[in-house]
């Protein structure tokens, strides 16, 4: 088991490596050749918190992934704060989305910015001032990165959408853009080591009530799963 996280320079070499030669440093660096035989794939992770625990007083941190097994689908798609054997991410990006539930059935799914009424965006947007530190292990490889980068006009690879939304008067079309977060550093996430996403909040103009908001945060990039036959 690794008691630490392999995102070190000196343990993955220059800067430059795509996700699968990255992948291929810190398998050797630790003596892991199995993970190259692996099927190669497209990874996303994620948990969700509920935004009526946050803070109307003052900034608050909230852990993400921590009590993955307290949880099930659709809250998160892990069982525990690990990944299991034969499973990696090279993690590219983050994304938040802003769930909506009614008696526990999800009825929206949208971005931080996206088709809100002036109330609500003023109420969620401030979430897009969170910072974001991700822990594998011991070792904290992105430390309180500022998610402003999720606002499209500060992120510099946003693709832009529209919506009409009805409204008292004529329908208003509303543009939007993408949430996604790079992370150029892409930290490597190796099977059984523990990790969570600690994210420090500004304080909200109100609360919802329990059950009805929440934050998801994803992690996604280039990984692998396990394969139990070989590649054509």
């Amino acid at each position: 088991m690794l008691a630490d996280s392999p995102n070190s320079l000196a343990e993955t070499g220059a800067t430059g490596l795509t996700p699968s030669q990255k992948l291929a440093v810190v398998a050797k660096r630790y003596n892991m050749p199995g993970l190259l035989k692996m099927q190669p794939t497209e990874q996303i992770i994620y948990d969700q918190i509920d935004i009526a625990t946050f803070s109307t007083t003052g900034a608050s941190t909230v852990s993400f992934f921590a009590n993955s097994n307290t949880k099930s689908f659709p809250q998160t798609n892990l069982q525990q704060n690990k990944l299991n054997a034969g499973n990696v991410i090279v993690v590219q990006y983050v994304q938040l989305q802003l769930i909506t539930q009614a008696t526990g059935v999800i009825t929206d799914i949208q971005t931080l910015e996206e088709d809100q009424s002036a109330t609500v965006a003023a109420i969620y947007k401030p979430l897009l001032a969170s910072q974001l530190t991700l822990v594998l292990g011991s070792s904290e490889v992105v430390k309180d990165f500022p998610l402003t980068n999720g606002y499209a006009g500060f992120n510099t690879s946003a693709k832009f959408g529209s919506k009409t939304r009805a409204g008292a008067g004529a329908a208003v079309t509303v543009q939007y853009g993408s949430s996604n977060i790079d992370l150029r550093s892409e930290p490597v996430i190796l099977p059984q080591l523990e990790f969570k996403a600690n994210l420090q909040i500004p304080a909200l103009a109100a609360l919802p009530t329990a059950g009805t908001k929440f934050l998801r945060l994803c992690l996604g990039g280039f990984g692998t799963i396990p394969s139990m036959n070989k590649p054509m």
